[in-house]
């Protein structure tokens, strides 16, 4: 069956890969993103199924704009909170502005487009988080993004206690340590600055980084051919099952 899927942070990484592969597969995929050369440019990609969102997630009309892109016929719609940000830093450097941008991309917005887009989530929506294994063990100098995304978690396990009456089910996924945008900029940062830099320098030069597409290929499996009660099960992590 054909579905509507939208992917916030789409301009790359994961969540390009994961568009690519889901429109493939001839589902209609909303790509929600800042960039709006790169999503043009995945547009062109597939330009029947791939329907590109200039939008901040942070700001509400933004998030409008995400749901007015949708049609009256696009019910039990996919969600998946891809868009994030990590930004190392120890708690003696750490700023106001560093937390609450965790908070705000992280946590606070994916909540408020779940909330807008809730009439067409309803009646067999499924809402997919894109977390991290950052939000159940610890690492010097990730609290911050750490904290959010554990925040981010415990967001699936109270809707699915929430929304289950109205058809709704959320579920979570570890994509693993996956060669991104992120990760180039985190192996940037001086040991200073983040201790454990090195260990991220490593999985580049071990060539232990995931490509994007083999976690979209999981996350694609997870999303559209598990059952409810396996999707909504804990924190997978790629290849669990697949």
């Amino acid at each position: 069956m054909t579905k509507t899927i939208i992917i916030t942070g789409a301009s790359s990484g994961i969540g390009k890969a994961l568009a690519i592969h889901l429109a493939m597969a001839g589902h209609k995929i909303i790509t929600v993103g800042r960039n709006e050369a790169a999503l043009t440019k995945l547009h062109n990609t597939n330009p029947n199924r791939i329907i590109p969102v200039i939008a901040d997630i942070t700001k509400a009309d933004d998030r409008a704009k995400i749901e007015q892109a949708l049609t009256p016929d696009d019910k039990g719609v996919y969600l998946v909170h891809n868009a994030g940000v990590a930004i190392p830093a120890l708690l003696k450097d750490l700023t106001e502005e560093e937390w609450d941008l965790h908070y705000l991309v992280n946590t606070k917005a994916p909540v408020f487009l779940t909330k807008i887009l809730l009439p067409h989530l309803k009646d067999g929506g499924r809402v997919l988080n894109i977390s991290t294994g950052l939000a159940h063990h610890t690492m010097p100098g990730f609290s911050t993004y750490g904290i959010s995304k554990a925040a981010f978690y415990m967001m699936k396990e109270f809707f699915n206690t929430e929304l289950q009456d109205q058809g709704i089910t959320f579920g979570s996924a570890m994509p693993g340590v996956v060669d991104t945008p992120i990760q180039e900029k985190i192996r940037s940062m001086s040991v200073t600055q983040f201790p454990a830099v090195g260990l991220f320098k490593g999985f580049k030069e071990k060539n232990e980084l995931l490509d994007p597409m083999t976690s979209a290929k999981f996350l694609a499996w997870l999303l559209l051919q598990t059952s409810n009660e396996e999707f909504s099960r804990g924190d997978w992590r790629v290849g669990d099952g697949f």
